[in-house]
């Protein structure tokens, strides 16, 4: 099973083979949601919120 390295406490965290880039996954150590942003070598970066996601830049509604 692959390693990688939680950015926020730098503990090491096994990831399936079968990840793929977008993936999210929890450090077991900080709780932090991680993204995987790199395959080889497996890379983790901060996942970004839920709730930019639900955010709609494109708010053109006349009033």
């Amino acid at each position: 099973m692959p390693l990688a390295t939680c950015p926020e406490c730098d503990a090491d965290i096994h990831v399936d083979e079968d990840m793929d880039k977008g993936d999210i996954v929890e450090c077991d150590e900080c709780e932090a949601r991680l993204e995987v942003v790199g395959l080889d070598p497996i890379e983790l970066d901060v996942a970004p919120d839920d709730a930019d996601d639900d955010y709609d830049d494109d708010d053109d509604d006349d009033y």
